[in-house]
C-alpha cells in the first residue's frame, strides 16, 4: 500500500527526531561511561584503530533506545509464552544488550568488546533505517577528541529527561582536559 501524505509526512518527523534524539543520547552517555571508566578512554586514545569498536560499545552500553513494542502477527511461542496474532510484545533492548549469555561482563564498558552483536540498532527488517549515519557521527565526535582530549570528566550528575523510551540526558556539564 501506499502511504499517505500525512504518513509520510509523521515518518519524515519521527526519522528526523529518532535520529537526532538517540545519536546526540549516544554520544552524551559516551561521554559519561568515558568519564567513569577513563583507563578506556587512554586505550582508545593509545589504540585509536579500535574507534568504530568503541561506537559499537557506545551504542550497546547506553542503548539509547531502551525498548520497542511490536504486535504480533501470527501465533507464536516466545520463551514458552504462547503469543496470540495481535498481542503487544515489549522488547527491552538495554536489557537485551546487557544479556550475560550473550556478553562476558556486560555492565564493563570495553572499547575493544570483540564480537558486540548488540541490538541497539535492532535486527532484521526493522533495523535502524539510519544506523550508518548514527555510526558516523558518533564516530567524528569522538575522532575529533581523541587527538585533543587527555581527560573527560563530568562535573556533576547528569540531568535526565524523565522519558523510558530512551536514555535521553537533559544536560551533561562535562570537563575536556
Amino acid at each position: 500500500d501506499r502511504l499517505t501524505r500525512e504518513e509520510v509526512l509523521l515518518n519524515c518527523l519521527n526519522l528526523a527526531i529518532a535520529g537526532n534524539e538517540t545519536t546526540k543520547n549516544a554520544t552524551t552517555g559516551g561521554l559519561v561511561a568515558f568519564s567513569r571508566d577513563p583507563d578506556q578512554w587512554q586505550l582508545l586514545r593509545q589504540h585509536p584503530e579500535l574507534l568504530d569498536s568503541a561506537v559499537e560499545e557506545i551504542v550497546r552500553y547506553v542503548s539509547p533506545v531502551q525498548h520497542l513494542m511490536r504486535t504480533v502477527t501470527q501465533p507464536q511461542v516466545l520463551a514458552g509464552t504462547p503469543l496470540n496474532e495481535g498481542d503487544l510484545v515489549c522488547a527491552w533492548v538495554a536489557s537485551a544488550n546487557r544479556d550475560e549469555e550473550v556478553f562476558a561482563k556486560p555492565d564493563d564498558f570495553r572499547v575493544d568488546r570483540n564480537p558486540n552483536p548488540h541490538l541497539a540498532f535492532t535486527a532484521g527488517k526493522h533495523f535502524c533505517l539510519g544506523a550508518s549515519l548514527a555510526r558516523l557521527e558518533i564516530r567524528l565526535v569522538f575522532e575529533s577528541l581523541l587527538s585533543r582530549v587527555d581527560e573527560i570528566r563530568v562535573l556533576e550528575p547528569p540531568a535526565r529527561k524523565p522519558t523510558t523510551l530512551a536514555a535521553a540526558y537533559a544536560t551533561l556539564p562535562v570537563a575536556l582536559g
